[in-house]
């Protein structure tokens, strides 16, 4: 390694040592020790200061790079340069310095690289590993709302129970619950009025052939997944975590049990008899007892005993239920299984396309074999005569109109 000695200008710092510095040069390996004996005073700023600060003039010093290639070296001054002003006389003693030679600094800068890798597995310092696709794929999901049920099924009147006719009123408070997007009770869909974040409206369909009882209910939301019921503070999906119970709808109860209580003894003091025809004074005297009151097309006077013809006669009947579809909507055999306890049923023996004969519907079973309907009715007096009996024992068709 060479370290170029410089010619110093006269005047200059070093100029005493003129002599020392005639265009010589001072070698050494790099990283060599190289020793400042008493011939070798000249101050050398690219080697140290030290010794110009009262070191012992045997001091070993390590070389430092080569300087610029320049004709001469000054060290500017500046204000914080104070080897040209005064000393103090307490001046503290001065520690000795080394300085570093680069290979020295490049190989521990190698060795901690070296640890950092060893550490990190390899991996660069402050390097980010490249996401897997599995993580990429989880990233690019967003969280979808979890709808849960925390309460159950209301009615306004406080209770989880409504009529057989259905279009009972329910509400259902949770979490999420505005991802919510159908119901059903039991087998039947029913509506979903309206929903909110922690609330579900949601208005019951007619139970299952007027039937009474509890029937298990289910909410889904917009993908179709049942939506958890939160049951003592687990989410959890339970055989039947909400239900709803079907109670007698008031006028259907009240029409049945007319029809039940005078299928055989007629109630001739207040509607009067119609020998041989009297099915249909018989169904309308039932939908009385249902709610229903008399308009023009549709009446009996009490006091003249005059039955208007939709009143008293099957074919006049099924035309005013026709021309009013606020009472009734018309039902034909292939739909026997939205027929309904209380609606009325009605025949045509010869397939004239008269109506024949009329009857109130009493009984709905649905099984897997199909859906059997039941009726009573006056001129061929029943409670509970099979609709598929009388098609088979007379022949013709059937049709229902669905009472609202």
């Amino acid at each position: 390694m060479a370290f170029p000695l410089h010619r110093r200008g006269a005047g200059s710092r070093n100029a005493a040592h003129a002599g020392h510095h005639a265009g010589g040069v001072l070698r050494a390996a790099r990283g060599a020790r190289v020793p400042l004996g008493p011939d070798s005073s000249p101050r050398h700023p690219w080697v140290t200061d030290a010794l110009h600060r009262g070191l012992p003039r045997r001091d070993v010093y390590l070389a430092g790079p080569l300087p610029p290639d320049r004709n001469d070296f000054v060290r500017p001054n500046s204000p914080r340069d104070t080897r040209n002003q005064p000393r103090h006389s307490a001046e503290r003693p001065r520690e000795k310095r080394r300085i570093l030679l680069p290979g020295s600094i490049i190989a521990a800068c190698s060795a901690v690289a070296v640890s950092v890798g060893l550490a990190t597995g390899g991996g660069a310092i402050g390097a980010i590993p490249e996401p897997t696709p599995a993580a990429i794929e989880g990233s690019a999901r967003v969280a979808q709302p979890e709808p849960i049920v925390r309460g159950s099924i209301i009615a306004a009147n406080g209770t989880s129970a409504g009529t057989v006719a259905g279009g009972t009123v329910v509400t259902v408070t949770g979490g999420d619950l505005n991802e919510v997007a159908s119901v059903k009770f039991g087998a039947n869909p029913g509506t979903v009025v309206s929903v909110t974040t922690d609330t579900v409206t949601l208005s019951t369909p007619p139970s299952t052939g007027r039937g009474l009882g509890t029937v298990p209910v289910e909410l889904f939301d917009v993908r179709g997944e049942p939506v958890p019921v939160d049951s003592a503070g687990t989410a959890s999906l339970a055989a039947a975590p909400l239900s709803f119970r079907y109670i007698a709808d008031p006028k259907v109860a009240a029409q049945t049990d007319y029809v039940l209580a005078h299928w055989q003894d007629y109630n001739t003091a207040r509607y009067g008899r119609l020998g041989g025809t009297d099915c249909v004074n018989f169904t309308s005297q039932s939908l009385i007892a249902r709610g229903w009151t008399m308009d023009a097309q549709w009446s009996f006077n009490a006091g003249t005993r005059q039955y208007s013809p939709a009143w008293a006669s099957s074919t006049a009947f099924a035309a005013y239920l026709a021309a009013h579809p606020e009472r009734a909507t018309a039902l034909s055999d292939d739909q026997r299984a939205q027929v309904r306890v209380g609606d009325v049923v009605q025949f045509d023996w010869n397939g004239s396309g008269d109506r024949d004969h009329t009857g109130i519907v009493t009984r709905v079973d649905r099984a897997a074999g199909g859906v059997r309907i039941y009726y009573a009715s006056h001129t061929m007096d029943n409670d509970f005569k099979s609709v598929d009996e009388s098609l088979a024992n007379a022949g013709g068709t059937v049709a229902y109109w669905s009472i609202t």
